[in-house]
């Protein structure tokens, strides 16, 4: 994990929405655009990429759209990459044909959602990973995906731990688990928890409390691209940002499973350093304010607040150690661990407010 150590997003209007190199509607790709992807990989520098884990193609019998549409959707939306992670089913990214001209920064990630009593994308794997294994203790439920995954190449993301209900004692004998759903936005998942469940925060700081290595990824888990509504699990609701070397499956697993991300519900970062003793971040306005013109993000109805821009940082226990308003903040470790956390709160025209959230993956005080 010492890849970490300094995460920085550079400023400047060459990196588009920080890796997804097409305009606000996702239509053209500019030329300045394109030489900001191509000179960082001659030069070896490393990259931001706008990404998807979890998404349902007609193959799983309740989604609407074959694997061709699915993934046409993501590619003419600026995504850099997308796993097309079908209910225990391999869609090899080679028999899947996009129409019209193909950009060259977008890339299909290979992978399955390995489904049992428990859920998880098996990602950049080379085959099927098997699912019949079945167990009422469900950490050897979870094991077993995680192993079959490695067996096949790949490497495992525990998918929404809220339904079915997973419990942070269950995950934390997993070995070689570094991420789960922390935000999946299908709208029957519990993100935030109610009188039966944790939300999934309160999860993260159980497990990573205990000391667990797990980072939390967002994504959309989208079935619907035919019907749009703000009820139905349509696209482009939650995703991550991977800083890597290339745009290659490996080098984005890598980068995940090092915790080389940040994952978001619709607000764009303009800088991200992850040091070993702090965290410094600031929101991109311009970009993050261009994303929320988005028709496919709604965000998370809330009944009070000031609107605005609002950073936390938080440890273990769940403890805020330090909140401020504005779009730039930095934090020094204050215990075992650090995790930053942006609320962004918009008043819309109806009078109803609206949250949008980025969260960064957590700093160790051991180092780690």
């Amino acid at each position: 994990m010492a890849g970490l150590a300094s995460l920085l997003v550079c400023d400047g209007p060459a990196v588009d929405r920080m890796g997804g190199f097409v305009d606000a509607r996702g239509m053209s790709i500019r030329l300045s655009a394109l030489l900001a992807f191509l000179l960082p990989a001659v030069l070896g520098a490393e990259q931001w990429f706008k990404g998807n884990t979890h998404c349902h193609t007609i193959l799983c019998g309740h989604a609407d759209s074959s694997p061709e549409v699915v993934a046409q959707w993501y590619h003419d939306h600026g995504y850099n990459f997308v796993i097309l992670s079908e209910h225990n089913k391999f869609i090899d990214p080679k028999t899947v044909k996009l129409k019209g001209e193909i950009r060259e920064d977008f890339l299909m990630v290979p992978g399955e959602e390995v489904t049992g009593p428990t859920h998880s994308t098996a990602m950049n794997v080379t085959r099927l990973v098997p699912w019949e294994f079945k167990d009422k203790n469900r950490s050897k439920v979870m094991q077993w995906q995680v192993d079959e995954t490695k067996k096949a190449g790949g490497v495992t993301i525990l998918n929404h731990p809220n339904s079915p209900i997973i419990r942070a004692a269950e995950i934390l004998p997993v070995k070689d688990l570094y991420m789960f759903e922390l935000y999946n936005a299908h709208p029957a998942t519990k993100n935030f928890g109610d009188a039966h469940r944790p939300s999934m925060e309160q999860l993260w700081d159980a497990l990573l409390e205990k000391g667990k290595i797990i980072y939390g990824v967002a994504s959309d888990d989208a079935h619907k691209f035919a019907k749009w509504d703000e009820r139905h699990d349509n696209p482009g609701r939650g995703w991550v940002m991977v800083r890597a070397k290339e745009l290659s499956s490996s080098a984005v697993t890598k980068a995940m499973t090092e915790g080389s991300f940040y994952s978001t519900s619709g607000v764009i970062l303009s800088k991200l350093v992850r040091g070993k003793s702090s965290i410094e971040l600031a929101v991109d306005e311009k970009e993050t304010a261009r994303e929320l013109t988005s028709e496919f993000l709604f965000g998370r109805p809330v009944k009070k607040g000031e609107p605005g821009t609002f950073v936390e940082f938080i440890g273990p226990q769940g403890e805020v150690v330090q909140a401020s308003s504005g779009g730039k903040a930095s934090c020094a470790l204050k215990g075992d661990y650090l995790r930053g956390k942006v609320i962004h709160r918009v008043k819309k025209k109806d009078g109803s407010l609206r949250e949008y959230y980025a969260w960064t993956q957590p700093i160790f005080g051991d180092g780690r």
